[in-house]
């Protein structure tokens, strides 16, 4: 036979207390004294007392859940990410539910509603699906990194200043030519930045420079001088190519 679950009530009847004492305990334990602290805390013991989260949750309405939205699991920035979230447990004991959003903005409000129905205290969304406006109008709080924030929170880089040294130090490198591979970034996502300090500093020190989508429509010919390549985020220098025509 399963044993029997310990109520309020028993811990109660244990140690002489009402149930608002033994209630107190837990959620207010400084209202109470010492000693009685230590009576209820060694009742718990020998009874065996289980904490019941489920309880607590509908008794404060906190239920010590955050939300997370990613768009995937399989880029490395994304699961490095997730991984320092849930480090961040044994520090604030929050627990975290988290849908990877990979197929348009019907399936990731279906993802929020279902992580609203977990009464979670918070979303942080890396996704770039919906817009921020329509985060904000599921009034609780929602924190967005590197993405659209105009009616949230939000947490970014600084991708100017980062895309600005990757690229003067490309330059340090005598490279002829540089080339940035990006997607179509809106000028409200904060990665955009990346493209404006590439495009500045190369500018300002008359480097010949191109943003594409593709390396080799970039280049449109294969040269016989060095070329580096800014992809977003990660710097790569290719060694000198020869021309090749075909017959």
């Amino acid at each position: 036979m399963s044993k029997k679950q310990v109520t309020f009530a028993d811990i109660a009847e244990y140690t002489n207390f009402s149930k608002t004492t033994i209630s107190r305990y837990f959620n207010h334990p400084d209202s109470l004294t010492l000693e009685n602290q230590e009576k209820i805390s060694q009742a718990l013991d020998i009874l065996g007392y289980k904490k019941n989260k489920l309880a607590k949750v509908l008794a404060n309405g906190k239920s010590e859940f955050i939300g997370i939205i990613v768009p995937n699991l399989y880029l490395h920035y994304y699961s490095e990410m997730l991984t320092q979230f849930l480090s961040s447990y044994s520090d604030y004991h929050y627990k975290f539910l988290v849908f990877a959003s990979e197929h348009g903005a019907e399936e990731e409000q279906q993802y929020i509603e279902e992580l609203l129905s977990y009464q979670i205290e918070g979303l942080i969304v890396l996704s770039h699906t919906l817009p921020s406006e329509k985060l904000a109008s599921y009034q609780i709080p929602v924190i967005a990194i590197e993405r659209e924030a105009e009616y949230i929170s939000s947490v970014n880089t600084d991708n100017y200043m980062g895309a600005l040294q990757a690229t003067s130090l490309l330059i340090r490198d005598k490279c002829d030519i540089l080339i940035h591979i990006n997607v179509n970034v809106n000028k409200s996502i904060p990665a955009y930045d990346r493209i404006r300090a590439f495009q500045a500093t190369c500018e300002e020190y008359h480097i010949p420079y191109d943003i594409c989508r593709f390396l080799i429509e970039s280049i449109g010919i294969v040269l016989a001088i060095p070329v580096s390549v800014f992809i977003s985020s990660i710097i790569m220098k290719l060694p000198s190519l020869k021309r090749s025509d075909k017959k």
